[in-house]
């Protein structure tokens, strides 16, 4: 069998699923804790009749840290991985919106330590998993569990969402007559909307995902007031949105665009992609969002007809609030 990975920023519900798995299936458990200094993550023994992991059938389960970025970890990349994200039910819709920094110890230049970055890493969680187990939903009301569910099915429509009973009965019905799943970077809600393919097994007339397309750069200092208006609610909670994005000050940059919440990351992702079709290519996932109302809002910040005329030589004096890139952007193939 394939390590196990259990991830969830709630650190007791996951060590506490990690450890009933192991003990449930007969299988080791290690802990994937944050790398010191200079060296890869480290590995704790948790199960202290197995001081070595001897060469063996017995399935190994991996309790990672949540500091720890799940794509960079090889054993959730391997072929036919499980990654199993614990959620907490009562606390799920918090954490969506939770404004804390993933590490308070971040030194500066390390993302953990931005505003909203434990958010994201709890979506990240999401967007990556196999399996999305629900722990702790016994006395949550069944409306909210089913936009919980809803969400979750958006975020990852290739993810089993499952109010959990067990992680030995979670795992077993993951696995019955299951496909094997995508690559981790291609699980992604987003990524499928992006696609045209996203097609989310649970719904909820509440949660919706829409794709926004728009070939005009973006207006940095129009830009950041259209994201605060979309933060005031006025047009539904945007819950996440993905995707990539042209900003007129930056020609020659293509970024990515990264929200979850309040918080939003907008980070050079190449050069030499002036070829591309779309300058704005985006998700968004949320309750009783106005397609409409949002598209108007992103709209109001693409360059007008008259700036567009101007071209690249005036959009240079806009003004740009946005933090500023690195100097040089490494260009990929």
């Amino acid at each position: 069998m394939n390590p196990l990975v259990v991830v969830g920023v709630c650190t007791p519900e996951r060590r506490s699923y990690a450890a009933e798995l192991a003990q449930g299936i007969g299988g080791h458990l290690i802990a994937l804790v944050e790398p010191t200094p200079g060296r890869g993550p480290q590995h704790i023994m948790l199960s202290p009749e197995r001081p070595s992991l001897p060469q063996s059938t017995s399935p190994l389960v991996v309790d990672v840290d949540s500091e720890l970025d799940l794509p960079h970890l090889a054993l959730a990349n391997a072929p036919r991985s499980s990654v199993i994200c614990v959620i907490d039910a009562l606390h799920f819709s918090h954490d969506l919106g939770d404004g804390r920094p993933l590490s308070e110890v971040a030194v500066e230049g390390d993302d953990r330590g931005d505003f909203g970055s434990r958010a994201r890493r709890a979506v990240s969680h999401v967007e990556s998993a196999t399996l999305v187990s629900f722990v702790n939903w016994e006395t949550v009301p069944t409306a909210e569990l089913s936009l919980l569910m809803a969400i979750t099915s958006h975020l990852n429509p290739t993810a089993r969402a499952r109010l959990s009973r067990g992680p030995v009965e979670d795992l077993r019905a993951s696995l019955d007559g299951g496909c094997e799943p995508l690559p981790l970077l291609e699980r992604a809600g987003w990524v499928h909307a992006l696609n045209d393919e996203h097609d989310p097994h649970m719904t909820d007339p509440r949660v919706t995902t829409l794709r926004y397309e728009q070939p005009r750069p973006l207006h940095p200092g129009r830009l950041a007031a259209a994201l605060d208006d979309i933060d005031s609610g006025r047009w539904g909670i945007v819950l996440r949105s993905a995707g990539f994005c042209r900003l007129a000050t930056r020609l020659g940059i293509l970024a990515r665009w990264d929200h979850v919440g309040s918080a939003i990351w907008i980070d050079p992702q190449s050069t030499g992609q002036e070829d591309a079709t779309t300058a704005q290519d985006l998700a968004l996932t949320g309750l009783d969002l106005d397609h409409e109302g949002i598209r108007l809002a992103l709209d109001s910040a693409a360059v007008d007809d008259d700036e567009l005329i101007a071209g690249p030589h005036a959009w240079r004096r806009f003004t740009d609030p946005l933090p500023t890139w690195p100097a040089i952007v490494e260009e990929h193939p």
